[in-house]
């Protein structure tokens, strides 16, 4: 198997990942990011070592409970409709393709949370640019051009509601909880995945300076060592670029504090110049 790299003409893209991921659902049901009207539950006590929040139903005083679910197989067509109107941006559409949406999000957070990048389990939205190199081909540098290639998925993300995708998520619960069941985790936790997933986004650092690599046979490897030791879902999203990575970062601590996290427990990513 070829090794996961996001310096790879032709191969794997976060960006859309982070759509079903952050859909999905965090994506509200495409990358980390939920929707509805119902108001988040107060924030918990902080837990700095491990953030929590409430996937609780509407307490008996508030308004009318929603509409009953469909059944997990059959929830499709209501997740299109409610993550469309998380966010005006046309691109959008594209990322709610796939079908069996709850199912990948679960899919996609499960791998997220554990370090792994699970683009070979999505089919990609491929930029319309190639990644490209400069200077010395026997010392390539990553050119800062390539990071354009993700800057409509970043706007997609910073664009949805951060309110509607927390709500949306409570209202999906059941089917979400369903979803990781069938994963082989019946006693639940995804609440938990979901935190460490999260957890690992936001401790991707945001790399500023001149990226050295090392060509392999069909990609490339960062040259610094502390960079390629990242977990393979942190180099596949650093791949995104400085500015693209500041905006879903900004996005993904908007939604767990919606979700309620605690805001001091939240990792602030280091910047690396």
């Amino acid at each position: 198997m070829t090794p996961a790299s996001p310096f790879r003409p032709g191969g794997q893209y976060f960006g859309p990942l982070l759509g079903v991921a952050a859909v999905a659902l965090v994506a509200g049901l495409a990358s980390f990011y939920l929707f509805g009207t119902e108001e988040a539950p107060a924030e918990p006590e902080p837990v700095v070592d491990a953030p929590a929040f409430s996937a609780a139903p509407p307490a008996a005083d508030d308004p009318a409970p929603p509409v009953p679910l469909p059944a997990l197989g059959d929830s499709d067509a209501l997740v299109r409709e409610l993550v469309s109107a998380l966010t005006p941006h046309s691109a959008l559409a594209a990322w709610l393709i796939p079908d069996q949406l709850v199912r990948l999000f679960v899919l996609v957070v499960e791998n997220l949370a554990d370090g792994n990048n699970p683009s070979a389990r999505l089919t990609p939205l491929r930029p319309t640019q190639r990644f490209q190199t400069t200077d010395d081909p026997s010392q390539p540098t990553l050119d800062p051009a390539s990071y354009a290639r993700y800057n409509t998925h970043a706007e997609i993300v910073a664009s949805i509601d951060p309110v509607g995708a927390a709500a949306l998520y409570r209202r999906l619960h059941p089917l979400i909880t369903e979803a990781y069941a069938e994963l082989g985790h019946p006693d639940g936790g995804f609440d938990d995945t979901l935190r460490r997933a999260l957890e690992n986004l936001l401790t991707t650092p945001v790399l500023e300076r001149t990226v050295t690599l090392v060509p392999r046979a069909a990609f490339f490897e960062f040259a610094d060592p502390a960079l390629e030791d990242l977990l393979p879902v942190q180099k596949q999203f650093m791949g995104m670029g400085p500015r693209n990575v500041r905006a879903v970062q900004a996005s993904v601590r908007d939604i767990a504090r919606e979700l309620g996290f605690a805001p001091a427990g939240l990792p602030t990513p280091e910047v690396i110049r």
